[in-house]
């Protein structure tokens, strides 16, 4: 379904392109066409106009070739579009066809020529930018990087195609060439703000905060209104300790989208950081009103009232997380569900409720048997309940985890023997 999708997009695109001497097929091909008005790419005519005859095969064999190409029969759909570009080499339908084709049946020299076909007959580095998109949309993200080094040769100064060069890179993991195509489309256009953008978040990657800091506030500065520029800028602030700058950067952001909920839960990690207790546990309570199933604000609300001795407050939170779910979690929510049972398994034994803590997270070991936490917590509960073997085989476990048990062994050995 999801090829199928990809498909009819691709031909939705390429449905206008053949103009010049084949203007027919374009109009033929345009009534097909089940939704938004294609980019208007010019393909220069040939020198001579072929013969009616001529036009006629060309035409057959285009739509011989799309349909077998919407029907998913690729070899067909490559027979057709090649017979096509032996009457008419100078039109580029043919060559975008066949290098997605040639690409799909693993024959990458093949779709690498016709890529270069296809930027001789358009000659357009707009176009080819164009081209480059949508074979991006169809997951053909190294046909798209040949398709957007073409539309560079033809116009090394068309800032749109670096970029989107750049982008595709980092978006495969070759960040270091993603940022050299990034600093490129800079020196041509400085004030580009998608690539200042691009450049905060690879350099964040990095963990090269000040760089990413100083492209996100020029980003932030060329377009003010984008509130997903200002979130990360702010959480670099966090990261940073300037926390001052990441309120007021946050209440911006809340001022502007004040139905966000994660904006809200990002001031109120801010708040909470700064020691404004009371300022943080209403920004908290606001994001989970608006979405009840931001677990990540959730657990942030209840470390803040454990952290003001609050345990009766931080239980309640936590609860309330497997009303959201009706206790039948997504799995998507399961690792932080889990989490959330830890957290309020910590939470009981901080209200002295050591047995609701003890089954909440053996809880957690049923779904993560190595939660070095858990282990560790209940070490501790059993050696309060004085269940010393089970306390010894947890604090052990934990141990081996990472964790240092020290001081709960040394307890241990006073009161008990180590089972062998």
């Amino acid at each position: 379904m999801h090829g199928e999708r990809r498909s009819r997009l691709t031909i939705r695109l390429w449905s206008g392109l053949a103009i010049g001497t084949v203007t027919a097929l374009a109009l033929i091909l345009l009534q097909k066409r089940p939704h938004q008005e294609p980019p208007a790419l010019e393909v220069q005519a040939p020198a001579t106009e072929p013969s009616a005859a001529t036009l006629d095969d060309f035409l057959s064999h285009i739509r011989a070739g799309t349909s077998a190409y919407r029907d998913h029969r690729y070899g067909d759909a490559v027979q057709a579009f090649e017979a096509a570009r032996a009457l008419q080499p100078t039109e580029s339908l043919p060559y975008r066809y066949l290098a997605e084709l040639y690409w799909r049946e693993g024959k990458p020299q093949q779709a690498a020529q016709a890529v270069r076909s296809l930027a001789s007959t358009l000659s357009d580095a707009y176009a080819l930018d164009q081209v480059g998109r949508f074979y991006e949309e169809a997951e053909l993200r190294d046909l798209a990087i040949q398709t957007y080094q073409e539309a560079i040769r033809l116009d090394p100064r068309f800032p749109s195609a670096r970029y989107n060069l750049g982008r595709t890179y980092l978006e495969t993991g070759d960040v270091g060439r993603g940022i050299a195509e990034m600093h490129a489309v800079l020196d041509l256009h400085p004030d580009f703000p998608q690539a200042h953008q691009a450049l905060g978040m690879a350099y964040t990657e990095q963990g090269r905060f000040a760089e990413a800091i100083a492209h996100l506030e020029r980003a932030l500065a060329l377009q003010p209104g984008s509130m997903v520029v200002r979130n990360h800028l702010g959480r670099l602030y966090m990261a940073q300790g300037r926390l001052e700058e990441a309120i007021q950067t946050f209440r911006i952001l809340v001022d502007h989208a004040p139905n966000v909920a994660e904006a809200r839960h990002n001031l109120a990690v801010a708040y909470a950081r700064q020691g404004l207790q009371d300022l943080a546990i209403d920004q908290f309570t606001e994001a989970l009103r608006l979405r009840p199933d931001l677990h990540a604000a959730r657990l942030d609300l209840a470390t803040l009232f454990l952290e003001m001795g609050r345990a009766g407050d931080a239980i309640a939170v936590l609860q309330a997380a497997f009303f959201v779910a009706g206790g039948k979690p997504e799995p998507d929510d399961a690792s932080d569900l889990t989490e959330i049972r830890y957290r309020l398994g910590v939470a009981y034994a901080r209200a002295g409720r050591w047995q609701q803590a003890i089954q909440e997270l053996q809880a957690v070991l049923q779904v993560e048997p190595t939660h070095a936490g858990a282990h560790a917590h209940l070490g501790h509960l059993y050696y309060q309940t004085r269940q010393f073997a089970q306390a010894w085989r947890h604090a052990r476990r934990a141990e081996s985890l990472g964790l240092s048990m020290g001081d709960l062994l040394v307890a241990l050995r006073q009161v008990s023997v180590e089972p062998q």
